[in-house]
């Protein structure tokens, strides 16, 4: 492809071979994009990434440097444009559905394929726990990739006949502008609550995020939890046709009767007059909303009412999400919630059906919003009988440190009775063997990750790998 293909502000017609970010990624004939950060600035690789190759330098300020220079005002806006024209605009082969929110992205983008398939079509799927298409499945570091990866993925999934794509969206991916160059047909949003505030600061700038997402610079149609307050705004504001849905306000997709157990709910649905039951294999009335956003990104694409509420009946497991292990000795529960209302949500849920006590061990992330920890600690230790406080990705800080500071807030509560165990396994064995039958311990916080994060070193560990380790080892 030559240079002036990629809508850069540039009349060469170099031939290019890549794209890169990263200088030590950079190859004879690319273009390096010198991408400024909080903690890096990317101009400061320029000259490493002209040692390796480079043709061209996409730049925000005009460097001291003997090559081709294209400055540019915004050079992440202008990377995501390049890489989707030099992948081919793979996105405008394909119908893709986006889904942000601070809890249930992952979910939802399962129950969406599932639908989608039901209907006959192939769906691709883009997220935390994997990249999925045609029989493959790629590992996902990210959840929402960076622009070239994103871009290169969306044009293998084009390549492979893929008919549509659904894909989380984060607010960083937003906020870095990674989904700059797609046009989504469908723009879900699930819910908001505190989260991410290390990186944007203040829960203003996070829904400002957010919101961008419903803009027609990205989509065409949005669909909205009316039962958010956000949601709700986001539904007075936006532009787009909009498709509502909810439990408690009018909504365009809705549900009444809802019954839960712990081997999943039932409801009935309502989705524009299209009236039936909705049978799913998680629980929990945050997965009634889950299933309630499926079925209205579903209507929103015009797909059958029979394919929804088999595609949700379908959904037998998302990894890492209300995943149950019955063991002889108690009942163990490992889900992803690392957030305060997303350990709120799975902790209501067990207390909708636990005949014993309820036993949590969960942690905070290192590196990460710090003013979730207490608040954090409170929750868990009101809403358990007993909490086991414990590492979760610690990253660059010192365990012991983000354990206290969690512990802070069952202190100011006085709060149930708590043991802070700084080794996750040691916490897993100390819960498992406190617990006695009809218990139900909750691990929460790491869900399918198969990883621990320590030091830039990221360890492998699986918290389901372990409890079955733990129950061979024992015999329960």
């Amino acid at each position: 492809m030559r240079l002036n293909e990629l809508g850069l502000p540039t009349d060469s017609d170099v031939e290019i071979n890549g794209l890169a970010c990263d200088s030590s990624k950079v190859k004879s004939g690319y273009v390096f994009f010198c991408l400024v950060g909080r903690e890096n600035d990317g101009h400061t690789f320029a000259a490493d990434a002209l040692s390796r190759g480079a043709v061209a330098l996409v730049v925000e300020r005009r460097l001291a440097l003997d090559c081709l220079q294209i400055e540019v005002d915004d050079s992440r806006k202008a990377m995501s444009m390049a890489a989707a024209a030099f992948f081919g605009n793979p996105s405008k082969r394909m119908k893709i559905v986006g889904i942000t929110g601070t809890n249930g992205k992952t979910t939802t983008t399962y129950i969406v394929k599932s639908i989608i398939e039901a209907a006959g079509y192939s769906c691709g799927l883009i997220g935390t726990n994997a990249v999925e298409y045609c029989g493959e499945k790629l590992d996902a570091s990210l959840t929402t990739p960076d622009p070239i990866d994103l871009q290169r993925t969306l044009s293998d999934m084009a390549a492979a006949g893929v008919d549509y794509v659904v894909m989380e969206v984060s607010a960083h991916a937003l906020a870095l502008k990674k989904v700059d160059g797609i046009m989504y047909e469908v723009a879900a949003f699930t819910n908001f609550s505190r989260d991410h505030l290390d990186f944007f600061g203040d829960m203003e700038k996070y829904a400002a995020a957010k919101q961008e997402f419903f803009t027609r610079d990205h989509a065409r149609t949005a669909v909205v939890n009316a039962d958010d307050d956000l949601g709700a705004k986001i539904a007075r504001e936006t532009k787009l046709r909009t498709v509502t849905y909810g439990v408690d306000n009018p909504s365009d997709v809705f549900g009444i009767d809802l019954a839960m157990s712990a081997y999943g709910l039932s409801y009935v649905i309502n989705m524009s007059d299209n009236v039936g039951n909705v049978k799913f294999n998680l629980t929990g009335r945050f997965n009634m909303y889950n299933t309630l956003c499926a079925a209205a990104i579903a209507s929103a694409l015009e797909l059958p009412f029979s394919a929804v509420t088999s595609g949700i009946r379908n959904v037998k497991k998302v990894d890492g999400r209300f995943n149950i292990i019955n063991t002889a000795k108690c009942n163990v529960i490992i889900d992803f919630a690392h957030t305060d209302d997303g350990i709120a949500n799975i902790l209501r849920a067990i207390r909708e059906f636990a005949p014993a006590r309820v036993i949590t061990v969960f942690g905070c992330g290192g590196n990460r919003d710090t003013t979730k920890r207490a608040v954090m600690g409170k929750i868990v230790s009101t809403m358990s009988d007993y909490c086991f406080v414990t590492s979760d990705n610690p990253r660059f800080e010192p365990p012991l440190d983000i354990i206290r500071q969690i512990e802070s807030g069952i202190k100011e509560i006085g709060g149930t009775d708590y043991t802070c165990i700084v080794d996750r396994k040691e916490a897993i064995r100390a819960a498992l063997e406190m617990a006695n039958k009809d218990d139900i311990v909750l691990i929460a916080g790491k869900g399918a990750e198969q990883y621990n994060d320590v030091m830039g070193c990221k360890q492998p560990y699986n918290d389901e790998r372990y409890v079955l380790e733990i129950a061979g080892e024992f015999g329960f």
